[in-house]
């Protein structure tokens, strides 16, 4: 008899528990609704408002820089061409890349063609594996070399290519109102790249 009672009363019990949690629980979930829903409403609201209103989709901005010319010593800042209504080719080069190298050939043409409807510029300054550093004079003998005529930069800090996202050799980009419309890594055909300049120019 005594065990009887005793399960009963313990049976009683482990009841009265699960009624405690479960009012618990649907007190909770009403809290939840009542507070949850509205937070997510303002979350909500704010991304469609901040998306909507100041977020601008579109090309990544072009970092400026001011740098020397590697043969001359002129000084070009890219405020004087990125906003001028042009298009802007820059390269990213190193001067013992043989891709770089061999792509000479087809930005000759690229300047040859386009000099008068484009700014262009090739920069360096940058390391190649375990190789040397360029320095302003190896920039100038090879465009010496390749009887290169557009500027040819020097990045004393070697740090601009990496601003761009680049991180081999060569890696190009077509600047248009301050902004990246076209990037490019590794080498390109003239017949590419003319049809790229051609889309933004």
């Amino acid at each position: 008899m005594a065990s009887k009672r005793k399960r009963k009363l313990e049976m009683k019990a482990a009841q009265a528990t699960d009624s405690k949690m479960v009012a618990r629980r649907e007190a909770f979930n009403d809290n939840l609704w009542r507070i949850g829903a509205p937070v997510a409403v303002a979350v909500i609201l704010i991304t469609v408002v901040y998306f909507g209103f100041f977020y601008q989709l579109g090309s990544p901005n072009a970092d400026e820089w001011k740098l020397e010319e590697a043969e001359t010593g002129d000084i070009y800042k890219s405020g004087d061409y990125y906003n001028n209504g042009k298009l802007t080719f820059v390269e990213f080069f190193h001067t013992e890349c043989p891709h770089c190298q061999e792509q000479t050939g087809a930005l000759k043409d690229i300047y040859s063609n386009y000099s008068t409807e484009i700014d262009m510029f090739s920069i360096g300054g940058y390391k190649l594996g375990s190789n040397k550093v360029d320095s302003k004079n190896d920039i100038a003998s090879f465009k010496f070399k390749y009887t290169l005529t557009w500027p040819h930069l020097y990045d004393n800090n070697g740090e601009l290519m990496r601003d761009y996202g680049f991180s081999s050799y060569p890696s190009m980009a077509l600047i248009k109102d301050g902004e990246i419309v076209f990037s490019h890594s590794g080498q390109i055909s003239y017949d590419d790249l003319a049809k790229e300049i051609e889309k933004y120019k």
